[in-house]
């Protein structure tokens, strides 16, 4: 009997110290399976996506100008009694990191909501469509004891390779650049003139400082591409007509005006003579 009870009690130990490993495997599964049906939902004739791809385009031009970044408050997890494991419509793209065998989708805006869900972009940070003068900084908690999420980033060596899935294209990124801050050190997370960067971020395991991570636009096969600007659309033919009336409807109060002057100053003139 006591023999059994020992058999009962080895296994069950087993399984506790075995099953926040069995959840990381499974998540990742699971959130593996979610990008790659993500992936083949993207990139398709769809107005809806055509006209947010556009909008990301136009908030990162516009961020350029005037950049003002919210940092993240990711962090070690030491629970997960209040994760929201649920997907929102509020997937901008994926990202799949080969090296580490992670594959996730990525929300709009690290709020601690989206935070609890996985990968989320930083507010005041470029979205992930790439183009020159853009860097968007991707954020995951690190040591849950159920997620893998950034907890291995740092694993990463220059030379590896990010991939984002965004509503247009297949973007790919080479790590070539690390380096550890402050939650303070916003800066570290701003635009990189010319360049088209991605950065992902997470805490350490103390959860003082935070690490990035910081990959730079390639090719599929990881060459260095010069990237291209984000040109501003062109207008439509509405819009051009709509300036154009406000134009000619200023030209003709102008002209309106100057009648009325030239008119004024000769009876002006007939009165005195």
């Amino acid at each position: 009997m006591n023999k059994w009870l020992a058999v009962v009690l080895f296994c069950a130990g087993l399984f506790i110290c075995l099953y926040p490993l069995a959840a990381k495997v499974y998540y990742n599964y699971d959130m593996s399976q979610e990008s790659e049906a993500l992936n083949k939902r993207f990139q398709v004739d769809s107005d809806d996506q055509k006209n947010r791809y556009m909008q990301f385009e136009q908030y990162n031009r516009q961020m350029t100008m005037n950049q003002t970044i919210e940092a993240p408050a990711v962090k070690v997890k030491k629970n997960d009694s209040d994760d929201e494991q649920m997907f929102s419509d509020d997937v901008i793209a994926t990202v799949k990191i080969p090296t580490l065998n992670l594959h996730y989708p990525v929300y709009d805006k690290a709020t601690p909501e989206n935070l609890n869900r996985g990968v989320s972009r930083v507010e005041g940070t470029s979205y992930p469509v790439g183009g020159r003068s853009t860097n968007s900084v991707l954020a995951a908690h690190s040591y849950s004891p159920y997620h893998e999420w950034f907890t291995h980033i740092d694993r990463l060596k220059n030379g590896d390779q990010v991939i984002i899935n965004n509503f247009k294209e297949t973007l790919y990124y080479k790590v070539y650049d690390r380096v550890i801050v402050t939650p303070d050190k916003v800066e570290a997370l701003a635009v990189r003139q010319g360049k088209d960067v991605l950065t992902l971020l997470t805490c350490t395991p103390s959860g003082a400082e935070r690490l990035l991570i910081y990959a730079e636009r390639t090719t599929k096969e990881g060459k260095k591409i010069t990237p291209h600007p984000v040109l501003p659309q062109p207008m439509d033919e509405k819009s051009i007509w709509e300036k154009m009336k406000v134009l000619s409807d200023s030209w003709l109060l102008l002209l309106l005006v100057a009648i009325l002057s030239l008119l004024f100053i000769s009876r002006l003139i007939r009165s005195r003579s």
